[in-house]
């Protein structure tokens, strides 16, 4: 189970409780996604991703973009 803890008023909430390097069933996504449309910024303290993991994570909320550097 996830924890989502707002940090400021407007904008912004800590994620915990969930291993972002193994792969995520649909309800935890659900949460994490609402938590971010929610708060428009999150964190996640203490992820060891490697980039491959970090690519399948972001994935998930859509098309990633190639950025220009």
């Amino acid at each position: 189970m996830i924890t989502v803890n707002r940090i400021g008023r407007h904008l912004g909430a800590e994620i915990s409780g969930v291993d972002l390097s193994r792969p995520l069933d649909d309800d935890t996504f659900s949460q994490i996604s609402r938590a971010f449309f929610d708060n428009e910024v999150v964190f996640f303290r203490n992820q060891k991703l490697t980039p491959e993991q970090q690519i399948a994570f972001t994935r998930r909320f859509g098309v990633l973009e190639q950025h220009v550097r």
